[in-house]
């Protein structure tokens, strides 16, 4: 074939995957609302909140198209992993609390959810939050969704693949036609093998979790493993549902081996890592207390240094190395979950000294 015939066919198949790509169609069908909520002892579930207004399609412009197949995809390194330690001696036990802020601009688009070993945390993309025969957001759908699936492989199982279940959830939101788009995060504390502890799980878009742990030989607490933000360029985030070709498949899978008693994991979305340096996470868990009171601390920073327009933060310094001229924080909705990894001790055993200290209707404890 000519080379000029070569390159025709090729403009054509260029312009009709980016029309097939960017404009689909959608045709939302009426669902009932559902909301993540917490499956713990006494803790209240997540209150509801309706979104008004039309079905919004996302869409990308095609500048935003070409740009995208110009640069490189931004992927997580799953070689990123923990320093090896010993294994646990024993089971060990996992505690976790959460904190909200809400975006005042608009409803809490951002939902999570928290079971026996498992947490996950959906960031909703504004503007293409629900139709007007949805009742729901759509993250708080595949919240939902994702922690049932995950409750239907305890039983038919015995066991957690996290990524399977947010396959699931995703597929059988698409067959209902939902409109909207979420992030995802969704990890386990996998304790199947006795006295030898893993956090495995998935991780699309841009909110993230870390592995904060006390070093040995200076007792200083630090960062050791953490999700690297997926984006297709600068400020768009991968994201599933209605409008992205993006899939659960596309996510960053993570295995971080020999998770430690003392092991603290702080899970948030966008709307901390935009505004909170990990200095300052670091510095806030060294503070002590139970994880809902460091939940608390996070996302009251985060959302302080979001509503401080001379701030310099983490988006700004970004924005600025992208060649944006942009100072202050991300206003944004801010979800925090903190997990504190303990050993179990024997009933009546003197408590030893450690970061869960009291316990709160944010917490759970398994």
């Amino acid at each position: 074939m000519p080379s000029s015939a070569v390159f025709r066919a090729a403009a054509l198949l260029l312009c009709l995957s980016l029309c097939g790509a960017f404009s689909p169609a959608c045709s939302p069908l009426p669902l009932r609302r559902s909301f993540a909520h917490a499956a713990a002892k006494g803790a209240a579930p997540v209150g509801g909140r309706k979104v008004s207004g039309g079905c919004t399609r996302l869409r990308m412009g095609l500048f935003d198209a070409l740009k995208e197949l110009a640069m490189p995809t931004e992927i997580a390194d799953t070689a990123d992993r923990a320093p090896e330690v010993a294994a646990a001696t024993g089971p060990l036990s996992f505690v976790a609390g959460v904190s909200e802020v809400a975006d005042p601009r608009h409803p809490m688009e951002d939902a999570w959810f928290v079971g026996e070993s498992e947490f996950g945390m959906f960031d909703g993309v504004s503007g293409a939050a629900k139709s007007e025969n949805q009742d729901a957001v759509y993250s708080f759908m595949l919240s939902d969704m994702t922690q049932r699936m995950i409750m239907n492989q305890k039983v038919k199982r015995g066991e957690v693949d996290t990524a399977n279940a947010l396959e699931f959830a995703c597929s059988a939101l698409a067959d209902t036609l939902s409109c909207g788009a979420s992030t995802a995060c969704v990890a386990q504390i996998d304790t199947t093998v006795p006295g030898y502890t893993t956090l495995k799980g998935v991780n699309v878009g841009d909110s993230g979790l870390s592995v904060v742990r006390r070093n040995a030989e200076d007792g200083a607490l630090k960062v050791v493993w953490k999700t690297n933000p997926q984006q297709h360029f600068f400020n768009c985030p991968f994201q599933l549902g209605m409008g992205s070709d993006d899939q659960p498949t596309n996510g960053d899978y993570y295995v971080v081996e020999d998770v430690a008693a003392g092991d603290v994991l702080v899970a948030a979305t966008d709307g901390t890592w935009d505004n909170v340096f990990e200095e300052d996470v670091v510095e806030l868990v060294s503070q002590g207390g139970s994880p809902g009171d460091v939940a608390r601390k996070v996302a009251q920073l985060s959302h302080e240094h979001g509503s401080d327009a001379g701030y310099m933060s983490p988006f700004a310094i970004n924005s600025v190395q992208q060649g944006h001229a942009y100072r202050g924080g991300k206003l944004d909705d801010v979800t925090v979950v903190v997990s504190r990894v303990g050993a179990v001790r024997a009933r009546g055993a003197a408590a030893e000294e450690e970061l869960v200290t009291s316990a709160s209707s944010e917490e759970v404890e398994e």
